[in-house]
Parts: C-alpha cells; structure tokens; sequence
C-alpha cells in the first residue's frame, strides 16, 4: 500500500449521523454507497431565514424568535459559505501546526510512515462541508474523514479550536493506521464488521 490518503462514510468524524455520499478534497461527491436523504430546501416565508436580506436582520430574526429551527439550520449554512476562505486558512494554519508540534500527529504520521503509507500536510485537506438537514428534523454534520484514495478530509467549518481539529486529525490517521495495518474492506463484505472494529481500537485509544 503505497499510500493512504479523504472518506467512506463508515470512517467519517461525526457530531450527528455521517453523510450518505463520500465527500472527496475537491469538494465533489465520491461514490454514492447509499440513498442520499431528502433534504429540506429553504423557504423564507416558511422558515423566516431569506439569504437576499442583511446577515444581522437574520440574526434579530433569531434573537427575536422570528426564525424557526430549520431557518436557523439555513442561516448557520449560509454563514459557513460566506467564511469558508477565512475558516479554512485557519483550518490550514493549524494543520501546520500539528504536523510540527503535535505529538499524537507526528506519532501517527511515523507509524503510518512505517507501514509504507504517508499522510501529511499533502493529503490533509481542509474543506467546507455542507450539513444535510432531512425532512424529519434530522441534521447531518460531519467533522472529518479519511479515505484510502485521497487522504484525511477536514471540515473547516466544523472545527471549533486546534485542540478539536488535533482530536479529529488523530481520529482519522487512527483509520488510516488500521487500514494499512489491516487492509480493511470499507465497501465489500466485511465493511461492517471492519468499520466497527476500528471505531472500537478508537474508543480505547482516543
């Protein structure tokens, strides 16, 4: 295995359910391994959120109760799209900084060395990643992801602090460490058993 490089969603870093679509560094959609949820499309005179007026109109919306809850989950999205440079050269900064001074990073990124792969700044890819609301409510969101063709794929909008993007970081070479290690099958037969057995060596490690 030459290298390890981005997401099936078995592997992603979630703070909800993953998304059903493998999310490549390009910011396009990998293979689809499941139906892609319906998804709830703004309506201004339903939701009170309507992108074509002030961000701080929206924002007294909010404070006012004007908003509803899927309102306020299309404005959070909108917001992300309109700080996506700034979040991401952020995203960028702090990746710099765990591949030299972190030592959970720099161990990781040596063990993986060891099995011939390389995961490093090259294959690090920060992103914005768009969240999916479904029709019951439901918010998908996702933090993370490694992907054996492309690498660890980081959303840069979702990373609240350096210590939360080392925490993620460290998740996803975990899953790319396990993959060399024991060259996991994340979409043919065993993917289950395989995507479970990593998540636990996660539980105990992290």
């Amino acid at each position: 295995m030459a290298s390890s490089s981005a997401t099936p969603p078995s592997t992603s870093s979630s703070e909800a359910a993953s998304p059903s679509v493998v999310a490549t560094p390009d910011g396009s959609s990998g293979a689809i391994l499941r139906s892609r949820p319906k998804q709830l499309v703004n309506d201004p005179a339903r939701t009170g959120f309507d992108p074509e007026t002030k961000w701080w109109m929206n924002y007294f919306k909010i404070l006012s109760n004007q908003m509803t809850p899927e309102g306020r989950f299309h404005y959070r999205e909108w917001r992300y799209k309109v700080h996506e440079e700034r979040d991401c050269k952020r995203c960028e900064e702090h990746k710099d900084w765990l591949f030299t001074y972190s030592p959970v990073v720099r161990f990781l990124s040596e063990k993986i060395h060891d099995l011939d792969g390389k995961l490093d700044r090259s294959n690090v890819h920060c992103r914005r990643c768009p969240s999916i609301l479904e029709e019951d409510g439901t918010v998908n969101r996702q933090a993370g992801g490694f992907d054996p063709n492309h690498g660890i794929l980081i959303c840069a909008n979702e990373m609240r602090d350096r210590k939360h993007m080392e925490d993620t970081v460290a998740h996803e070479m975990v899953h790319a460490w396990d993959h060399l290690r024991w060259k996991m099958d994340w979409v043919g037969d065993k993917d289950l058993k395989h995507a479970a057995c990593t998540e636990v060596s996660l539980r105990s490690l992290l």
